[in-house]
């Protein structure tokens, strides 16, 4: 299998705000093979949800607006998460990315990751996967304007920068969503997906 038609994670990064999920689905738009978009968050949302199954509340993280006002708990459990292992949201994604949710349904080929944050995630991906045959390709993604959240991000979002070479870095204008979904649509043709 050569490396272009090789399955492929793709995982982005950038500030809060940059562009990466309309980035993110661009790609999926014109992917080619059967493609699943995941973050590595979800891990993270899908147990909070199961912590308020568990007490009978209801309420879902996957919703943005849920997720905003009870964002203090998402940050707290993940603290508590990577505490106990640093890489646990990392190994989470990396081992999702073979697997078929249902028995009719096709393994995917490839996956986009739109949450990119720290600097071990690319690494214990790409040790993960490559023993697969699966190559983990890497953007960073720039809106003018958009800057850090908070000085975690900052922090978060320099080591990575420090730590590994992009394969691809955009910069775009503020209020580009059209240009940026014709960008994913581009890397998702020229990289085979």
């Amino acid at each position: 299998m050569s490396n272009m038609s090789a399955p492929t994670l793709v995982l982005i990064s950038g500030f809060a705000r940059a562009g990466k999920d309309t980035l993110a689905t661009g790609i999926l738009e014109w992917a080619r093979r059967p493609s699943r978009k995941t973050n590595f968050a979800d891990y993270l949302k899908d147990a909070a949800n199961d912590y308020l199954l568990s007490l009978n509340l209801e309420g879902n993280f996957h919703d943005e607006r849920f997720k905003v006002l009870h964002r203090d708990f998402l940050v707290a459990a993940g603290k508590l998460a990577r505490s106990l292992d640093v890489d646990i949201f990392a190994k989470n994604l990396a081992n999702f990315c073979p697997i078929r949710m249902s028995p009719d349904d096709l393994a995917p080929e490839t996956v986009v990751c739109s949450d990119l944050r720290y600097a071990n995630e690319v690494a214990v991906c790409q040790d993960t996967l490559h023993d697969l045959g699966w190559r983990v390709r890497t953007i960073y993604v720039a809106t003018a304007g958009i800057g850090p959240a908070n000085q975690e991000e900052l922090d978060s979002i320099c080591e990575i920068r420090e730590k590994h070479a992009f394969d691809l870095e955009l910069t775009f204008a503020p209020n580009s969503r059209n240009t940026i979904m014709q960008e994913g649509r581009y890397i998702a043709k020229s990289w085979r997906l």
